[in-house]
């Protein structure tokens, strides 16, 4: 086990990142079947079953998660062992134009601004707040370098040509109810539970399009009622008892009294 395949552990831990080999050849820009055989490699390496193989299915053993679980740590050391090394050799300056998404640019960017401003005094990052597509757009055009742009399971952001994307973790959305609604007791909901609701909405945002799909199959649009841009003004429509919301936890801070969160079955 000493000769472990760094290109054999990115694949099994980006496997056991997205949850299937077609999603992790993509975030590592792969092709799928470069996927399966660094897996394949890896295996031998180790002598041991890592996935269980249905047709074009795979999904990790007990060792392969032991095995993920641990490579995820490997493959973090060594990026940001890198990132030291690189920043022992070179001066980044100028500007960095950085698009993200409301949420983000509340409760990811300012940390990270600051944290790149402390190793590099001489890089002047720069702040575009943009809705997921207008950001993505945004990179595509080269009016900003880089985007904090969110996607969901079922309804995964497509990229222009020439783009690449990197995963950086996982927000999570509840469904915000009026602390009186018929389902605040339960542990979780899910859509069907309210297909009847009005549901307060960004339109063209990623939210509003997974929305959408969700109910697609159902008549009308009534259930759309309020069209509201910015999540602090959804929850407090929320609270008044005006509709539900499906609201990330990043960046949302402590909710009203008569608000509760409802998480999600996936």
């Amino acid at each position: 086990m000493t000769n472990l395949s760094l290109a054999g552990l990115r694949a099994i831990d980006a496997l056991a990142t997205h949850g299937s080999v077609t999603a992790a050849a993509s975030a590592l820009g792969y092709t799928p079947s470069a996927v399966s055989q660094q897996i394949a490699r890896l295996e031998r390496d180790v002598r041991q079953v890592l996935v269980d193989r249905q047709g074009r299915r795979m999904t990790l053993t007990v060792a392969g998660r032991i095995l993920a679980e641990t490579a995820g740590r490997i493959v973090i050391e060594l990026e940001s062992m890198n990132a030291e090394l690189q920043a022992q050799t070179e001066t980044v300056t100028g500007p960095l134009r950085v698009a993200a998404f409301p949420t983000a640019a509340r409760g990811m960017i300012p940390a990270a601004m600051r944290e790149l401003g402390q190793t590099w005094p001489s890089l002047e990052p720069r702040l575009v707040e943009a809705d997921s597509h207008r950001a993505v757009e945004l990179v595509a055009k080269g009016t900003v370098d880089l985007a904090v742009a969110h996607d969901w399971l079922a309804m995964p952001l497509d990229l222009p040509e020439g783009l690449h994307s990197r995963h950086l973790g996982d927000d999570v959305s509840d469904v915000l109810v009026f602390h009186t609604h018929p389902l605040v007791s339960r542990t979780s909901v899910d859509f069907d539970d309210l297909r009847e609701e009005s549901w307060l909405y960004e339109p063209g945002s990623v939210a509003h399009d997974f929305l959408l799909n969700a109910y697609r199959d159902s008549p009308g649009t009534a259930r759309f009622t309020h069209m509201v841009s910015e999540y602090a003004s959804q929850i407090e429509m929320v609270g008044a008892g005006l509709g539900v919301a499906l609201v990330p936890r990043m960046g949302r801070g402590p909710l009203p009294g008569t608000v509760r969160a409802l998480p999600v079955r996936s």
